[in-house]
């Protein structure tokens, strides 16, 4: 009994000792967090663009991501300027495009604050050349039938691209007369634009469709008219300056052309070759009209400010731009159900003032959020603001047309799959 006992208590105390001995089983550590970004899945993004300079698709990129306030991921990949062979650096200079349309809302939404105008004044109000316009309804030349204008276009049908205005994208029998008139040629003058404008028939009846057009242009003449000075003055003194927009403007000046980023395009074969003329000129010096729909160049670290700034809710270290319902106003879809989505490249997406928002993240064809906003430009500039995960992502790189590669959607896709903590509604 007694030995049996001690045998068994001998058991026991080895083993105890063996335990206590014995080398813990490896742990695995815990993945680096920041602003609920697994560190680790963010270096995704890098890989992504990469993959796309690698493929000689583009030359050069520079994406960042912003979360909480907070800068998680900005870096710049490839070249600037292949043919002299310039790094792209995270300070470079881009033709944003049409991202220049939310920057133009923005100003005019500081004119609507202050009771210059209402959303449903029409626009003829303010600008008259812009009266008595007409419709399309079929033909072409000589025997094209045009339609009086049953309503006037007002101000919200600028915004939302439903006034019926173009831009000579297409093969339509109007955006054939919109590359043949001065306003599609570029050889309007300040004076002339708008009267030449009113000379092309609208494409349907103002308000009833949703087509992309010259119609955030038209809000940037409404800005001159109201405030008494040139856009991009106005711009200045109301967003640049107090947001630190330091080099952001309608042309880039001398002492910034090195950090200019060179434009790409397609090539016959479809490879990437540099671009000898560009849409909307060479952006080097002040041009007579300032173009409210695709002017601006601009930087990923400017754009961040401004993109932050609407998601602040109008406000920005300390500088409060717009009011918080003007930027709720301005994010929310203003499109009625039958024109949903705006686009048949747009599934799960409405129209708001100058941006599209998701209205159906389920009906994406990549990830998102309800409630996400943003817009893009001609040369791939992309950016999107998403209120739900209190978050800023933005790419910048000169390749045209936007959508021959889809980076974007690959970037967007990498960012949001780093996100890693518990959704939490901001």
């Amino acid at each position: 009994m007694i030995s049996n006992f001690k045998y068994g208590f001998s058991v026991l105390l080895l083993s105890a000792v063996f335990s206590c001995s014995a080398v813990p089983p490896p742990q695995t550590p815990k993945a680096n967090i920041t602003q609920g970004f697994s560190e680790q899945r963010l270096q995704n993004i890098d890989d992504v663009m990469l993959k796309y300079i690698e493929a000689d698709k583009l030359v050069g990129t520079v994406s960042l991501v912003a979360r909480n306030g907070e800068i998680v991921h900005f870096s710049a990949h490839g070249l600037r300027n292949r043919e002299s062979g310039e790094k792209m650096t995270t300070d470079t200079i881009f033709r944003i495009y049409s991202m220049t349309k939310p920057v133009t809302a923005v100003a005019a939404l500081s004119l609507w604050e202050q009771g210059k105008f209402h959303m449903n004044d029409p626009i003829s109000k303010y600008l008259p050349e812009l009266k008595n316009l007409k419709v399309y309804v079929s033909g072409s030349g000589d025997n094209m039938v045009l339609e009086d204008a049953q309503s006037p276009v007002r101000i919200i049908d600028l915004f939302m691209h439903t006034a019926g205005f173009s831009y000579g994208f297409s093969n339509s029998e109007v955006d054939k007369l919109y590359r043949a008139s001065p306003v599609g040629n570029g050889t309007a003058t300040p004076d002339t634009v708008l009267s030449e404008l009113a000379k092309l028939p609208l494409n349907h009846q103002p308000g009833t469709q949703w087509n992309y057009g010259v119609n955030t242009d038209v809000i940037g003449f409404l800005v001159e008219k109201l405030s008494g000075k040139k856009l991009g003055d106005y711009m200045q003194e109301t967003i640049f300056e107090p947001l630190g927009m330091v080099d952001t403007g309608f042309y880039v000046k001398p002492e910034n052309h090195a950090r200019f980023a060179q434009i790409y395009g397609a090539g016959d074969k479809g490879q990437t070759v540099a671009l000898d003329s560009e849409p909307l000129g060479d952006y080097l010096t002040d041009p007579a009209i300032h173009n409210a729909g695709g002017g601006l160049t601009s930087t990923a670290k400017d754009y961040l400010a401004f993109a932050q700034m609407l998601l602040n809710g109008g406000e920005y270290k300390g500088k409060r731009i717009l009011g918080r319902k003007t930027v709720q106003y301005m994010r929310s879809n203003h499109l009625s159900k039958d024109l949903l989505p705006f686009s048949k490249d747009a599934q799960g997406e409405g129209y708001g003032l100058a941006v599209s928002v998701t209205v159906d993240e389920n009906q994406l064809r990549f990830m998102g959020s309800t409630g996400d906003y943003g817009w893009s430009g001609a040369a791939s500039t992309y950016f999107r603001i998403d209120p739900k995960e209190n978050m800023v992502i933005l790419s910048m790189t000169q390749f045209l047309p936007i959508g021959f590669h889809a980076y974007h959607d690959d970037f967007r896709n990498v960012v949001y799959q780093a996100l890693v903590d518990e959704n939490v509604e901001h």
